[in-house]
């Protein structure tokens, strides 16, 4: 799959509550699901070998599972001559996930 245009956003835990809850609103949100999924995988992938503060490191189980959660989605959902010929910028994953891993931040951060 094609990267999309990146999110502009620092990898910051108050960029992490800003964009879960774009993906927990889609409807008036400025980034796609597919967006959410990437920023956060760059996110995740800048501590890959690296220590990370603590108020990172609650947040990095949370990036892994929101990119990780929509491929699997995707394969999930569609067979695999869909995946290969298919656009999926614009597939949505359930909006109940993103507000659960909202949830688990904000409480997280309290």
């Amino acid at each position: 799959m094609q990267r999309s245009p990146s999110i502009q956003l620092p990898f910051t835990a108050e960029s992490v509550v800003r964009v879960l809850a774009w993906g927990a609103g889609p409807d008036t949100a400025p980034h796609s699901h597919k967006q959410i999924a990437e920023w956060c995988d760059a996110f995740w992938r800048l501590y890959l070998d690296v220590d990370a503060p603590a108020e990172i490191e609650r947040l990095l189980p949370i990036l892994t599972d929101v990119e990780t959660q929509r491929d699997l989605y995707l394969a999930n959902t569609y067979s695999l001559d869909e995946l290969r010929s298919r656009s999926f910028d614009n597939e949505r994953i359930p909006i109940e996930w993103f507000q659960e891993w909202l949830e688990v931040v904000q409480r997280d951060q309290a």
